[in-house]
């Protein structure tokens, strides 16, 4: 699914939502807000051709409904990092990215997301 998004910063790098998303994963409601900024999948640049660019807009469902839930504590009494974690693969999955990069993408949130998981507040 394609994400109405605008690149806000000279370099790429931040994008804000220009639509809602609503999304129903696993008996779960997610809706994230128009105008909520996420850096895209974030992906180092070093595997961007193994996996894919930040940009790509096949990922931008994902990475706007993981960095929602990720940023805004009261998310986190509903979700665990692990349903988090695997919403984001399955989203992927839907939503175009081949099975193994969206498995490489998945394990770089699961191994290394948890310094941003354990941070309060919202973005």
């Amino acid at each position: 699914m394609l994400v109405d998004v605008h690149q806000s910063d000279e370099y790429g790098n931040v994008f804000t939502l220009r639509e809602r998303l609503e999304i129903r994963w696993n008996g779960k409601w997610l809706i994230v807000p128009v105008g909520f900024k996420s850096d895209g999948a974030s992906v180092p640049r070093f595997f961007w051709r193994i996996v894919f660019p930040p940009g790509d807009n096949r990922a931008m469902r994902a990475a706007f409904a993981h960095d929602y839930i990720y940023r805004h504590h009261p998310m986190k009494e509903c979700w665990t990092k692990a349903e988090a974690d695997q919403m984001f693969y399955d989203l992927l999955i839907v939503d175009g990215i081949p099975k193994l990069n969206a498995k490489l993408a998945y394990w770089g949130v699961k191994l290394f997301g948890g310094s941003a998981w354990r941070k309060r507040g919202a973005s």
